[in-house]
């Protein structure tokens, strides 16, 4: 039998909504995130990406074997008890010029990815360093290649929202199986509060996160700057991957955020071309720097809506020119959504 992912996109991801939330007898965390650069009135380069992540309240004994096994050989501060869910997602990948059906060979490659992936995340208030921690390693593989059905999948949305379709997926980078391991570790500093006690807090979330795999083999560091009413409920923003469900919070916050990474990046299939054949491909510049500044808020629910928390987080990207011959830095929006059940 052949699995084939449906070429509309509202109905790929609903159906992987679906299966989330049926895995389970108790649901809990949902996130939906969707990137995109059309809203900040771009078309090229990393062009989209959704995904849906899902953290059960009561995971399989199956869910809860990897996650005990990641935690204790994932070098986690603190791996008694991780938060242990997974992951479905589809990033796409387009020239400049989508209306060209012979892509230009200096631009970037079209491309598309998608994948189903496993995390454990654990967070302790006294880390290596003595200040709170939290560590995330997740596991994704996925394919590479025209059975990621990200073509179909743009294509389809193009003709619904009435836009012009792209015209050079047959010249994507070909069909290869994809492994991507990424680790990110994140402290987080006592909130200070610069007027009374009553005033809004600041805080700083410095970052280190390693990718591993023929995706992606890359390092970066960085940080974030944070102004809110309750920062203690999370860590902030996630730079150069997706989110993951973020707990509920205990009360009402919200918070400002920006900041920066910087990226030493050793492979991306995206850019250097498929691993064992010839395919397009761009020179990679190895060092990129990524900034993202947003707005958070996190709203406890009443007992009687269905559900306990809604997180919402808005943010705009800035990214640095990845390839030589890209003639300027890219920029895109990112939206998430948790549900807390």
């Amino acid at each position: 039998m052949t699995l084939r992912l449906s070429s509309s996109p509202l109905a790929f991801f609903g159906l992987l909504g679906t299966v989330c939330l049926g895995t389970t007898a108790q649901a809990g965390d949902f996130l939906l995130q969707w990137d995109n650069d059309k809203v900040v009135d771009t078309d090229r380069h990393y062009t989209n990406g959704m995904r849906i992540a899902y953290v059960p309240n009561q995971p399989t004994s199956g869910l809860k074997s990897l996650g005990t096994l990641f935690a204790e050989h994932g070098a986690f501060a603190n791996p008694s008890a991780p938060r242990i869910g997974w992951i479905l997602g589809q990033d796409m990948y387009t020239p400049e010029d989508v209306e060209t059906t012979v892509p230009d060979p200096t631009d970037r490659p079209y491309a598309g990815w998608s994948y189903v992936g496993a995390f454990a995340q654990d967070e302790t208030e006294t880390g290596w360093t003595g200040a709170a921690q939290q560590d995330t390693l997740a596991v994704n593989i996925g394919v590479v290649g025209p059975p990621s059905r990200a073509g179909e999948t743009q294509n389809s949305f193009h003709r619904l929202i009435n836009v012009a379709e792209s015209n050079g997926w047959d010249s994507q980078i070909g069909t290869e199986p994809g492994l991507l391991i990424s680790r990110t570790v994140k402290f987080r500093s006592q909130p200070w509060r610069p007027f009374d006690q009553n005033s809004a807090q600041i805080d700083i979330v410095p970052h280190a996160t390693a990718q591993l795999g023929n995706i992606k083999t890359a390092a970066s560091v960085g940080g974030t700057v944070r102004v809110g009413n309750n920062p203690t409920n999370d860590f902030g923003p996630i730079y150069g991957t997706f989110a993951l469900p973020h707990k509920k919070a205990e009360r009402l916050s919200w918070s400002l955020f920006a900041g920066a990474e910087g990226r030493l990046v050793v492979r991306d299939i995206f850019l250097d071309g498929n691993t064992f054949k010839n395919s397009p491909n761009v020179r990679r510049n190895p060092l990129v720097m990524e900034s993202r500044a947003g707005i958070s808020f996190h709203i406890p629910m009443p007992q009687n809506w269905g559900i306990s928390g809604l997180r919402i987080d808005v943010s705009h990207v800035l990214r640095t020119r990845e390839f030589s011959t890209q003639d300027k830095s890219d920029r895109y929006g990112s939206f998430q959504m948790t549900l807390n059940f």
